[in-house]
């Protein structure tokens, strides 16, 4: 069957179509076949050299372990004046911020009302020893005449016993002459009756001879009563009765004048109180005046952190006036971690920095109580000496503190990133011949960047830095040095 032109054209242009698209389908697949083999080749290629890993060398230096933290700057010391004396502010020349050498006068008093003050106390005291003086000039004269008065009471004994003693003797002695007078008169009667019989009977020889006795004892009567001034006696009898009654009569008033007052020598005692109370008044009085003149005055270099006194206020001794702190001691006050302060010691060296501008100092104290800060962690009080404080160093403005806890020369170090810890241990992972192997390490002191390594490794080992939780020991590994792996991530930055 013969074709029509028309479909011989139609079954030319078919077969043309079918050529075309066979070879767009080869094309795509050599292509797709290619990329394949590639991977492959790239994939087994990449499993037979192991994974890329960054390491960096284990070296010899020198390390410095530090504490790095901030904290305010703060004054070691701090003196709050109060007042020493009650009386009106006259003036003061601070404010709060205000920076003052030792010297300066801070306050000064208005002193009028503490002069008339003085002027009184000293008139009260000067009434209160006159008194004072009138009163023991009083009680001396009592205690002299109550002197005086045993004196004379003491004297007036010894006279009645003298005038007792003369009475006694007159009296004895009167005594006897009257008994002489008395024999005297009964002989006489006698010999008068006895002359009598012998002249009425001169035979009566008995009367004579008894007429002769009596007139012989008369006569020796008469002559012991010549011994005897009678009239004299009674006279001084007499006058020593009289003596001895007046001296008996002054015995009873010295004997009541004699009694001193008990209350005389505390009568004195507290005259002398009196007065000393009256002169402590006064100096105190003048004490006070000398300290207002004086004013307030700054102990020591430093800055008025705090004002309370006021101006023509009226103060009490003890009232507060101002805080200040010292500006040539200060301290940088910290918050140290629980974790940090077992680094921390004494006298540890820091370096400073405030407001930019560097200071040394060091670790002045440590508290021995822990605290808890506002975010709930526990934190001790530490504070820095700040060595070589100056005039741009303001209170209570932010230090940076870096301590330095310790030192070693000439130790094994490798970077922070190649030390990894574990439940069971501390271990790098070093790259040895395409192997990953796991190095158990003992650490020592620690910086920013290096950790000492005591022991587990070498110097020139290959310690893994960019460990992943991937990597299992014995893998093969290609070792990437840190240098390496830097120009590679600049290189694919641009």
């Amino acid at each position: 069957m013969k074709m029509s032109k028309k479909e011989k054209q139609e079954t030319k242009t078919g077969k043309k179509k079918i050529k075309t698209w066979q070879i767009v389908t080869a094309v795509f697949a050599v292509i797709l076949l290619a990329l394949l083999v590639n991977i492959v080749k790239q994939s087994m290629g990449a499993a037979a050299a192991g994974t890329p890993v960054t390491t960096v060398q284990v070296l010899k230096g020198d390390i410095t372990q530090t504490v790095d933290t901030s904290g305010s700057v703060e004054s070691e010391e701090s003196k709050t004046y109060f007042a020493q004396v009650g009386a009106t502010i006259g003036e003061l020349h601070v404010k709060a911020g205000d920076s003052v050498k030792t010297g300066d006068l801070l306050l000064s008093y208005d002193t009028a009302d503490l002069e008339q003050a003085l002027k009184q106390t000293e008139l009260e005291a000067q009434v209160n020893a006159y008194g004072a003086d009138i009163t023991v000039a009083s009680v001396d004269h009592a205690q002299q005449k109550a002197a005086q008065a045993q004196t004379d009471y003491d004297d007036s004994l010894k006279y009645i016993a003298h005038y007792t003693e003369c009475v006694g003797q007159l009296t004895d002695q009167l005594n006897k002459a009257n008994a002489l007078q008395a024999d005297e008169a009964a002989l006489q009667a006698e010999i008068k009756e006895l002359t009598a019989k012998v002249e009425k009977d001169d035979t009566d020889q008995e009367s004579a001879k008894a007429l002769k006795k009596k007139t012989k004892e008369l006569e020796k009567i008469e002559k012991k009563l010549a011994d005897y001034d009678v009239s004299n006696l009674q006279s001084a009898l007499e006058t020593c009765q009289g003596d001895l009654a007046e001296y008996k009569a002054l015995k009873e008033q010295y004997d009541a004048a004699k009694e001193q007052d008990p209350t005389a020598g505390l009568q004195k005692k507290q005259q002398a109180v009196v007065k000393e109370s009256a002169q402590l008044t006064e100096d105190r009085a003048k004490a006070e005046l000398e300290k207002a003149k004086a004013g307030v005055t700054a102990d020591f270099n430093g800055i008025v952190t705090n004002v309370a006194a006021v101006q023509g206020q009226t103060t009490v001794e003890g009232a507060e006036l101002f805080t200040i702190q010292n500006a040539d001691a200060l301290k940088v006050s910290l918050a140290v971690s629980k974790y940090d302060i077992e680094k921390l010691a004494i006298g540890q060296k820091a370096d400073i920095t405030i407001n930019g501008k560097s200071y040394t100092g060091e670790v002045s104290n440590i508290s021995k109580v822990a605290s808890t800060n506002n975010a709930g962690a526990v934190v001790i009080d530490t504070d820095i000496h700040i060595d070589n404080p100056d005039d741009n160093i303001v209170l209570g403005v932010e230090a940076k503190v870096s301590v330095k806890t310790a030192e070693e020369k000439n130790v094994l170090l490798v970077p922070i990133a190649a030390v990894n810890y574990a439940s069971d241990g501390v271990f790098c992972y070093v790259a040895e011949n395409g192997v990953l192997v796991r190095k158990e390490v003992e650490t020592g002191i620690s910086s920013d960047e290096y950790v000492q390594i005591l022991s587990g490794l070498s110097e020139g080992d290959a310690v893994i830095t960019d460990v992943t939780g991937d990597m299992t020991e014995g893998m093969a590994v290609t070792a990437v040095s840190a240098d390496e792996a830097d120009a590679q991530n600049a290189k694919q930055a641009e």
